[in-house]
């Protein structure tokens, strides 16, 4: 009976992980078109939850990596929830460039300019301050490339940027309407999903790991003690979604207040 489960486990994580796989091929297909110059055709959500998925892709080679020539054993909950840390930070940091309610400097976080000849961040050029909830300033700290920083912005957020005396770059910031702030709480969502995605895949990698040691592959540990480590697994799993959770109503809260 025990046997006939562990394969239905295994037919069940078989099917995400060819799932997985075929977004990665897809993935590098796109990035081949776009480094080739011809870019990819648009695919609406899907490409978003590609890109949202991007966040990660670092975290999966080092994993590779550490998982070569390594003698089985039962994975260390303490080390499992540190990768699944690492994951939800990214995801916390990302939601920096999603607009609240009431604008902040972070939504210019993840701007990107072309100066002096490179792509640079915005705030290597540039400091910016939310003057009201309308306006947002930018000082240049080279008058030169304020131009820049306009088009940026203007390509990148799509909103209406002008160039000051002085190297200042003032941004009217639109008030967000109920249909702006239900489409950024649907984008949250979404990327929320990309992160549990991710806890997923960790958590599931460990209990391929615990299957070893219930099946008696691990030399030294008893059924017993897989049965344990699986519970602690799930255990540290249960409590880093819960933290996901926090961090999506605390933002959602912010995006949804009038």
């Amino acid at each position: 009976m025990g046997h006939h489960l562990d394969t239905l486990d295994d037919m069940a994580h078989r099917k995400e992980r060819e799932a997985a796989e075929e977004k990665r091929k897809k993935k590098k297909e796109r990035k081949a078109g776009k480094k080739g110059g011809k870019g990819a055709p648009e695919t609406g959500d899907d490409d978003d939850e590609d890109d949202d998925m991007d966040l990660y892709d670092d975290d999966d080679n080092d994993e590779t990596g550490e998982e070569e020539d390594a003698e089985p054993s039962l994975p260390d909950p303490s080390e499992v929830k540190q990768k699944m840390m690492v994951a939800v930070n990214k995801f916390e940091e990302s939601l920096k460039s999603i607009r609240g309610a009431e604008p902040s400097p972070e939504i210019f976080d993840d701007l990107m300019v072309n100066a002096y000849g490179s792509t640079t961040p915005l705030k290597a050029v540039g400091q910016v301050v939310i003057v009201s909830p309308t306006l947002a300033q930018i000082t240049c700290f080279d008058p030169m490339v304020a131009k820049d920083v306009s088009k940026a912005i203007q390509l990148a957020l799509e909103l209406n940027p002008r160039v000051e005396e002085g190297g200042n770059v003032r941004v009217p910031l639109p008030r967000m309407s109920k249909e702006i702030r239900e489409q950024t709480a649907r984008q949250l969502k979404k990327k929320s999903e990309s992160c549990r995605q991710r806890i997923r895949q960790i958590r599931r990698k460990a209990m391929d790991k615990v299957k070893k040691g219930k099946d008696g592959k691990i030399a030294g540990i008893s059924k017993d003690d897989a049965f344990a480590n699986a519970k602690d697994i799930d255990s540290v799993t249960e409590s880093v979604m819960e933290a996901i959770k926090d961090i999506v109503d605390k933002k959602l809260e912010s995006i949804m207040v009038v």
